[in-house]
């Protein structure tokens, strides 16, 4: 399976208390323009600091990454790019950086804003958050993407854990996007490679589909993130749960659930702006964050208008409601019927998402399904045949971790059922057995399917997948074996 990574917006918590990595000497230090005085929190790439910048006497965090970190050419240009990516940004809703540098022992720094508040998810303490809150903040978040968009930043990682919220003074919810670490530039920009030539880097419940096929991404992938995040502020669920590969198969191919079917109160505006961020194809969502700060402001006058109806049908009843009648205690007919009406509302909701997971819940791994096809022959040296002897084609590619042999038909047509062949070998021969083989296969047009393929017979690092090519046309073939950040494609030519 594809590596899937996890740093945590670390520099987002400020809360005191919190175990100290081994690094932590640094505390007391004083690091070119800042005073270390405490440590905010710490995982596999580093520890953050709260600090002080001595000339302004302003509060900061300061990122350092560990010793293994610094060592590593591509983690080294991972935070390098951090910097680069938020600095490029100006706007109330992004982290501000205020400095670079390198430490006595090699290792790099940097200072930014220190964002007092929390994650994102931590507003779903208490429940699903009401609809025409959740759109605000949306609204918020879209603005701060319009600006690093603008900037030719794309964030690739955007979840509520890299979103830091506080209320304000006068009770308003404040959002600052943080974690640039894995953010990449606009297709075709300086800085527009991926970090990683191999596996997909980002988080499979706010991944889009793109992204997930392990495609060059463009700034509609951030798009996908937001309407994932809206879905689980106004139903306090992710859109797709599972396993990390169950959650991805997911985003590929499977229909995205309506928010309302979660959540009863969710108004139809919502479920509306959710389906169209979170449509597979990105040339089908909106084409930019500023069109969705459009959309949200549109959404936010439809609920808000909607409520200002239902209020003032409130104050009708109340007015016209005879004094001493059986509405003056509680007891009118109408009141039962709602409740039923609301608690059958429920339970078709509870009834609808239990079918929606159950039908791209995977049922087995590729360790306990099996096929007992017979193993392709060869016929003459170089020449491979099915056991219905169909000519096969072989088609090899070794990524420097995994060699991937796969056998196909050398003849494919558009409605005909194709079985392949695949053996999977580590980068020293031997086979590999992975304990799940994910395929995904994109059409002409860009729509993706997802499958597993399955052990074949008791050969160790051999798996067969069965799929049927519905139209004619060049389809991309995608191999993701898990316990590896190995990604193996090729393509194939359908006729009709």
């Amino acid at each position: 399976m594809p590596t899937i990574d996890a740093e945590t917006a670390e520099l987002a918590t400020t809360r005191p208390g919190e175990p100290a990595p081994a690094s932590a000497s640094l505390v007391g230090r004083t690091i070119g323009d800042f005073a270390i005085e405490g440590v905010i929190g710490g995982g596999s790439f580093g520890t953050v600091y709260r600090g002080r910048q001595l000339g302004l006497d302003r509060p900061v965090a300061i990122k350092v990454p560990t010793y293994e970190i610094a060592a590593d050419p591509v983690q080294a240009r991972r935070f390098a790019r951090e910097a680069r990516a938020a600095a490029r940004i100006v706007h109330p809703g992004v982290v501000a950086i205020y400095a670079v540098g390198e430490l006595d022992d090699g290792r790099p720094y940097l200072a930014m804003q220190l964002i007092d508040g929390a994650p994102l998810d931590r507003i779903l303490d208490d429940g699903p958050v009401p609809a025409l809150r959740a759109l605000r903040i949306a609204r918020d978040v879209a603005s701060a993407l319009s600006e690093t968009h603008a900037a030719g930043v794309i964030h690739r990682d955007l979840k509520p854990s890299n979103v830091m919220w506080r209320r304000d003074r006068n009770g308003d919810d404040r959002i600052a996007l943080v974690d640039f670490g894995i953010a990449v530039g606009q297709p075709g920009g300086a800085d527009a490679s991926r970090l990683t030539v191999h596996g997909l880097i980002g988080t499979p419940h706010y991944m889009s589909p793109e992204l997930a096929q392990g495609e060059q991404v463009d700034a509609r992938a951030d798009l996908y993130s937001l309407g994932c995040l809206l879905f689980e502020l106004t139903t306090a669920t992710t859109p797709f749960d599972g396993s990390g590969f169950e959650v991805l198969l997911a985003q590929i191919g499977h229909p995205v659930p309506r928010a309302s079917e979660r959540h009863p109160a969710v108004p139809p505006a919502v479920d509306r702006l959710i389906e169209q961020l979170m449509r597979k194809r990105r040339d089908e969502r909106p084409a930019s964050a500023d069109a969705v700060v459009a959309l949200l402001d549109a959404a936010i006058a439809e609920v808000t208008e909607a409520a200002d109806r239902r209020s003032s049908r409130r104050i009708a009843r109340r007015t016209t409601r005879p004094p001493g009648g059986s509405g003056a205690t509680g007891s009118s007919p109408g009141r039962p019927g709602r409740r039923l009406w609301i608690a059958a509302a429920a339970l078709a909701a509870l009834a609808l998402s239990g079918a929606g997971f159950a039908g791209y819940r995977l049922h087995g791994t590729a360790r306990t399904a099996r096929l007992s096809e017979p193993e392709p022959v060869e016929a003459a040296p170089g020449r491979p045949v099915s056991a219905a002897g169909v000519p096969l084609r072989p088609i090899v590619r070794d990524d420097g971790e995994l060699i991937v042999r796969a056998l196909v038909p050398e003849a494919i047509r558009a409605g005909v059922s194709v079985l392949a062949h695949l053996e999977i070998k580590t980068k020293l021969g031997g086979p590999f057995n992975a304990s799940q083989v994910v395929v995904t296969i994109a059409d002409p047009d860009g729509h993706a399917s997802a499958q597993t393929a399955v052990m074949h017979g008791d050969e160790a690092g051999h798996y067969m997948f069965r799929h049927t090519f519905a139209r004619p046309g060049r389809h991309i073939v995608r191999i993701f074996p898990s316990d590896t950040e190995a990604m193996s494609t090729f393509e194939l030519d359908v006729e009709a």
